[in-house]
């Protein structure tokens, strides 16, 4: 099945998400409250655009059941996934509020355009395969942290691995594997050039994952950032 190629394919950045300091360092429940407040900046502007992401699937889907299950998922982005948020200001001791005016760093707004790309591509399997790798990853980062035994009372991030695992539906993977199953059902319909470029744009997304941490952990910006943000108020 197509949904059992894209997770093997990008089994090597997988495994190098699970490497990522940042990573390693939610899991031994430690990480640089800089890190985290970068993070939290740049996740709520990317977050912002995933909702919008999300949205453009509407139109093109057939059925009120789809339409409920995207609605539903926009209404949790907007609502619930600001709790993982306020996990990392707690432990930096910031107030959320404050960091919710970033510009997108370089590697989010990559991100961003990537997306955007899968949309203005106009096919549905893109779409979801653009934005599946972000639920997808951070559902396996919570099950690998507890799976080392590394999801203990006494570690601080232990409600944000909670929350990942829950995986933003019911439980146990729910969100992830209905992405995938709808993947499989587009997929059957589809051309092998088609599923080429679908797979593209999976594999992108989780290598603009790694990205993400990475950005985060070393704080990655503008470099010019004086002059964007100069450009701005012109």
């Amino acid at each position: 099945m197509f949904s059992h190629q894209l997770p093997k394919a990008a089994d090597p950045i997988l495994q190098a998400i699970y490497d990522h300091p940042f990573v390693q360092g939610i899991g031994d429940g430690h990480v640089d409250d800089a890190a985290l407040k970068f993070y939290v900046e740049q996740d709520f502007q990317y977050l912002s655009e995933f909702i919008k992401i999300y949205a453009s699937i509407i139109p093109l889907l057939k059925n009120r059941e789809d339409m409920r299950f995207f609605a539903e998922n926009i209404d949790f982005i907007l609502n619930s996934e600001i709790h993982p948020h306020h996990i990392f200001c707690d432990i930096a001791g910031v107030e959320y509020e404050s960091l919710q005016h970033a510009t997108p760093s370089p590697k989010a707004y990559l991100y961003q355009s990537h997306m955007y790309r899968a949309v203005q591509s106009g096919k549905l399997i893109n779409i979801i395969c653009a934005l599946l790798p972000c639920p997808w990853t951070y559902n396996e980062i919570a099950k690998q942290i507890t799976a080392l035994g590394k999801n203990t009372d006494d570690n601080q991030f232990k409600s944000w691995i909670d929350f990942y695992m829950d995986d933003g539906e019911a439980s146990d993977g729910d969100l992830t594997r209905r992405l995938f199953d709808m993947v499989d059902n587009l997929a059957a319909n589809l051309g092998e050039d088609d599923l080429i470029e679908a797979k593209q744009y999976f594999l992108k997304s989780t290598e603009l994952e790694w990205e993400f941490w990475q950005q985060a952990f070393y704080q990655e910006g503008w470099r010019f950032a004086d002059v964007i943000e100069g450009g701005k108020n012109e």
